[in-house]
């Protein structure tokens, strides 16, 4: 249709809304019930009132700032060419350059000032439903274990991503202490991802991070083929996840995570390759976590040097002395320190951690930095004390079934009493392990071994070297069941065999 060479920008207007919509203007008025008439004479002679616009805009469902939006561009679009003006003013040309580079500037403005809002109304969001994540975590915490999964799959606001990440993430706290609740709190989040409402990518990630802590709870529980079956379907539904998402939920912890479940099937170089990505990925206040656990799987590789190395560096990326790492970071050092003989340098971070090794919860943490004073004091010559130590850990291992912990120290014990030469005492350490023999904790190639320890110690043919031999092999044993014990390389022992 002709139009006039008058600019009218709200016609202008008007017309694009209608062909947004993709209607004629017969079809227009239908719509509106006017007559089609008024539609062309606002179209082609007329200006509609502004008001009229922004009604007629709103029954096409358009928002008020649409309106305004297609009013401002047509007003733009329509504007007259500058002319000629006085001898201070800039000249046509150049005013239709300021007139471009003002346009590119205030559109760039807007779409910077648009992503600084989605931005913090993104943060705000977060914010607000882990917030509410909380407090439903909370109440589900005072319903009987029992009753807890009901509860989630009755009633929606448990139902949501906030709620599953955080039951994940206090299944991960959990699995130090309790590996059943870790398991309870990971089925939970779940179950919860399962029912979380949204677009199937993020669902995908939701649930693919939850099938990954789930994962670790069973690594927690000993359970690998269960873990590496839950690991392999969440990695494949966080692939799916928007890379948005993914951060959100934080991908160094999905990597980290992966990275523990592959340290426990001992399949190392993966295990080590998992950290490296988790430490790209990972926030700067969190590298000191992915270090420990890198720490970990050197330390369970038998290379304690650069376990030492790592654990360095992650203590110096802890700014505050409260920080919950430091007991695991120092405790780690601390122990890989005694592994090299660097007793002294072992030693000189046991009041740090007897400082930290407070409250109820941390009896056995106690009980391990008692066990690595022990060793300083054997390492630095002092026997008494040592044996003193060593003794008081066998007695708490012994009180709480841990059959392995208390043959090590036992063993260590034996050290100083065979180069005392106390075989007696030795004899009397022997008999008293029996009941480690009774207990299922304990795998077929350990028990293989200390039962060569008893029988060379009742016929005093067992030394201080094949007894530090034997706790070298038990060490690496914990971490690895299935180790051969290869009594042909024990000297003596082997003709016991």
């Amino acid at each position: 249709m002709p139009m006039s060479a008058i600019a009218r920008p709200r016609s202008l207007a008007l017309i694009n809304m209608r062909r947004h919509r993709g209607l004629f203007a017969g079809e227009l008025a239908t719509h509106l019930k006017v007559p089609e008439s008024l539609v062309n004479r606002y179209e082609e002679r007329e200006e509609p009132p502004y008001e009229v616009l922004l009604a007629w805009g709103l029954k096409l469902d358009f928002t008020t700032e649409n309106v305004e939006w297609y009013v401002f561009g047509a007003t733009e679009g329509c504007r007259e060419a500058p002319v000629e003006g006085s001898l201070l003013d800039p000249a046509p040309t150049e005013v239709l350059r300021i007139r471009a580079l003002a346009g590119r500037l205030c559109r760039g403005l807007y779409q910077l000032c648009e992503e600084i809002l989605l931005q913090a109304a993104r943060a705000w969001k977060l914010r607000r439903d882990r917030r509410e994540a909380g407090k439903r975590f909370q109440e589900l915490m005072k319903t009987p274990m029992k009753r807890r999964m009901a509860v989630l799959e009755t009633f929606p606001e448990y139902q949501t991503w906030a709620v599953s990440e955080r039951l994940a993430h206090e299944s991960e706290t959990a699995a130090s202490d309790r590996a059943d609740r870790a398991l309870e709190l990971a089925q939970l989040a779940v179950r919860a991802a399962e029912l979380t409402p949204g677009d199937e990518a993020s669902r995908s990630g939701v649930l693919g991070a939850a099938l990954i802590f789930l994962a670790n709870a069973r690594r927690v529980a000993n359970q690998l083929d269960g873990a590496e079956a839950d690991c392999a379907r969440g990695l494949t539904l966080w692939e799916k996840a928007p890379r948005r998402i993914q951060e959100v939920l934080g991908a160094w912890r999905i990597k980290d995570k992966e990275g523990s479940l592959r340290r426990d099937q001992r399949r190392y170089p993966e295990a080590l390759d998992c950290l490296k990505e988790a430490r790209e990925l990972a926030p700067p206040a969190e590298v000191a976590r992915v270090l420990v656990n890198r720490a970990v799987v050197l330390e369970h590789m038998g290379n304690s040097e650069q376990a030492v190395e790592v654990l360095r560096e992650a203590e110096s990326r802890l700014r505050k002395p409260t920080d919950p790492l430091r007991l695991q970071v120092l405790g780690n050092l601390a122990q890989n320190l005694t592994h090299l003989g660097e007793f002294a340098a072992a030693e000189a971070l046991l009041p740090a951690l007897k400082g930290l090794a407070t409250g109820g919860r941390q009896e056995l943490v106690r009980v391990r930095v008692a066990w690595l004073q022990a060793r300083c004091d054997a390492g630095g010559g002092r026997v008494a004390e040592a044996r003193g130590g060593f003794e008081q850990v066998r007695g708490y291992f012994a009180k709480h079934t841990m059959p392995l912990d208390y043959a090590m120290a036992s063993l260590e014990r034996a050290v100083l009493d065979l180069e005392a030469g106390r075989n007696a005492e030795v004899r009397r350490l022997a008999l008293e392990m029996h009941w480690i023999f009774e207990d299922q904790g304990l795998a077929p190639e350990a028990a293989k071994a200390l039962q060569l320890f008893r029988t060379a110690a009742a016929k005093e043919r067992v030394t201080a070297a094949l007894a530090r031999q034997l706790v070298r092999y038990l060490y690496r044993a914990q971490y690895d069941p299935t180790l051969p014990f290869a009594a042909e390389g024990w000297g003596e022992l082997a003709e016991l065999a």
